[in-house]
């Protein structure tokens, strides 16, 4: 159980009337542990962020205060456990006003100060309905939450490099955006700040970073048996165009997403002899150059 900061450490203002209402929300469910809350975070839907158990951790104490994203997400997992069964997005709606007092507070002409006002936790509870951007970090400009948070799953909320561990993460580009890179899966990765400027400065390859995605791919199994048959050629045979059946055009479902293949001729139906072609975009044929290395079996196929 975290524990409120002293007055001392957290003296009176927006950011503890935040802190104060968390904590009595962080009561009512139980005081759940930072990892299980951390955990439940991965489990919300696409709109929502993940915030990792060092996050919990320090926005409960009150070391930090996160984006509202992070934010959001912790209060409307706490909300899920509260006894009292508040509706969670009403009282994430209800945080959020209470957040941005803290992060741009109101400008006043007068040295009247308004009393820290209580959050309303039951149905009844009717919050200002505010609209607000995020503050988010430079390399999540333009990124989908879904990417983000794959992002984050596929290193387990820490650098990529293997024996970092470090919990502080960026998102970096591994084909710069100036260099035809896209805000795509394929092209993101996770490092730490350090590991992030030693990759800018050239002290890591392209290679050696798509090799740690490749590795991540096969590891955790994100490609279909039939995405990875298809890579499995590519690395053994080259090539960058074929032909796969339109009826299954779900099985690369997941290479498409991710940026590595595109559809370029659509097949005239769905039947069983319709074929559709593809080509592997240029972060695929990356990704299939070392692909061989990733851990996957080689391909029989001659």
């Amino acid at each position: 159980m975290i524990k409120i900061p002293g007055e001392d450490d957290l003296p009176s203002g927006a950011h503890r009337n935040l802190l104060t209402n968390l904590h009595d929300l962080y009561r009512r469910a139980g005081f759940p542990g930072i990892k299980s809350i951390s955990n439940a975070s991965t489990r919300l839907n696409d709109n929502c962020d993940i915030i990792s158990h060092q996050g919990v951790s320090n926005t409960l104490s009150g070391k930090s205060i996160p984006r509202w994203s992070k934010l959001e997400s912790l209060v409307i997992v706490l909300a899920s456990l509260d006894v009292t069964r508040p509706e969670p997005r009403k009282v994430a709606q209800e945080f959020q006003s209470l957040w941005i007092n803290l992060v741009a507070p109101p400008t006043t002409n007068n040295d009247t100060t308004e009393p820290p006002r209580r959050i309303l936790t039951n149905q009844h509870a009717q919050p200002s309905p505010i609209a607000v951007t995020a503050p988010t970090f430079k390399a999540s400009r333009g990124i989908s939450t879904r990417i983000r948070r794959d992002l984050q799953l596929e290193a387990g909320g820490k650098c990529s490099v293997p024996n970092c561990g470090s919990e502080t993460i960026e998102l970096s580009h591994i084909t710069r955006i100036s260099h035809g890179g896209a805000n795509k899966f394929g092209n993101l990765i996770c490092l730490c700040p350090n590991h992030h400027a030693w990759f800018d400065r050239g002290r890591f390859s392209e290679q050696e970073i798509r090799l740690l995605k490749a590795r991540f791919a096969w590891n955790q199994r994100r490609y279909s048996d039939v995405e990875i048959m298809w890579l499995g050629v590519f690395s053994k045979r080259g090539g960058t165009h074929f032909v796969h059946p339109s009826s299954d055009r779900a099985s690369l479902h997941s290479l498409e997403a991710d940026g590595y293949i595109e559809l370029t001729d659509s097949g005239l139906d769905d039947s069983k002899d319709s074929m559709d072609t593809w080509r592997l975009t240029d972060m695929g044929t990356r990704l299939a150059a070392v692909w061989s290395d990733s851990g996957a079996p080689p391909s029989n196929i001659r």
